[in-house]
């Protein structure tokens, strides 16, 4: 199970159960985004030897210990979202403020936001995703 544990990012790839779980912490400049991105497309490289061809896993994003994030980073991530080459099946949010939950909804729509992890994992576990 390929695993990388950043002091800003942690990112866990489990590919026989088709699924990603990335946590945030902190605030990012740009050579934090940077190196997220560069680590992210490097491990979900793990998917494909796995079975898992990269589209079909899911993906849970852990931002309960994530700053509100500045222009600058949330283009990067918005531009990251709209990647289709390292896009998911269906992709939950676990959130902590109101604010984080704004910028999610704005970058990313389509995510599913949540203040339960239970509740997310049960939303990225429905068939119809």
């Amino acid at each position: 199970m390929p695993r990388l544990d950043d002091p800003s990012f942690t990112i866990r790839i489990e590919p026989a159960r088709k699924f990603v779980e990335i946590g945030m912490r902190g605030y990012w400049d740009a050579a934090t985004i940077q190196r997220f991105d560069s680590e992210l497309r490097r491990l979900l490289r793990a998917l494909p030897v796995g079975g898992c061809r990269i589209g079909e896993q899911v993906t849970l994003f852990d931002t309960t210990q994530y700053a509100v994030q500045s222009q600058e980073v949330l283009a990067k991530l918005a531009g990251m979202a709209a990647d289709p080459s390292i896009g998911s099946r269906r992709i939950a949010v676990l959130v902590s403020s109101a604010l984080v939950t704004l910028q999610t909804r704005h970058i990313a729509p389509g995510y599913g936001v949540f203040t339960d992890r239970g509740e997310a994992l049960a939303w990225l576990s429905e068939p119809n995703g």
